[in-house]
């Protein structure tokens, strides 16, 4: 679980400030994230993480008691998470392609639905319900990320949901101070750029 919620602050300050920070400013117009309404769009993200880590650590579990043959595939799947890590390092480094790049229909329709729910009649005038607010958290938790489905690699070697969901929940609660800091970036008196949020 170190090493998840090491991997959602550190991939948070490269990675997430500039893939999430368009999102951020999406769900902060007209005082969309403010107040209370910041923190829990976050416990909605952070929930679909850890309900995602509940799965993957479940079904890495089954597959090792269903076919004990399989086990020494759990290695396998070690390194793989740890070749996917340097490869979103390498990624980050601009060194290799964007793992996103792999995700963009997926991506696309993804943010049609938060746009959508974004725009309907009353969301951008900063009253949104807790239900929409956290919806709108739950949402962005299904956002296609190669730092996502690096941590849910490493929540599947797990082989057991609880740990899975664990590993998810600190992976999340890793990522949550920089974007939590974006969101609040986002409603200061800042140039209204579309280069700030990179920068």
């Amino acid at each position: 679980m170190v090493v998840a919620f090491l991997l959602g602050l550190a991939g948070s300050l490269g990675h997430c400030l500039g893939m999430c920070g368009g999102v951020t400013l999406l769900l902060s117009r007209g005082g969309g994230l403010s107040g209370w309404r910041l923190p829990l769009v976050h416990v909605g993200r952070v929930t679909t993480y850890g309900t995602l880590g509940l799965l993957v650590g479940a079904l890495g579990g089954v597959a090792s008691w269903v076919l004990p043959g399989l086990r020494p595939l759990q290695g396998a799947l070690a390194l793989t998470a740890a070749g996917v890590t340097l490869y979103l390092a390498l990624a980050l480094l601009g060194r290799a392609p964007s793992p996103e790049v792999y995700l963009v229909r997926l991506t696309a329709r993804w943010g049609r639905a938060m746009q959508r729910l974004t725009t309907s009649e009353g969301n951008s005038k900063g009253d949104r319900s807790v239900a929409l607010t956290f919806l709108l958290g739950l949402l962005w938790g299904l956002l296609p990320c190669g730092l996502v489905l690096t941590a849910l690699l490493t929540a599947a070697v797990t082989g057991s949901p609880w740990r899975g969901a664990l590993t998810m929940l600190a992976f999340g609660l890793g990522t949550s101070p920089a974007l939590l800091g974006m969101g609040w970036l986002a409603r200061r008196d800042l140039p209204r750029t579309r280069l700030w949020p990179r920068q």
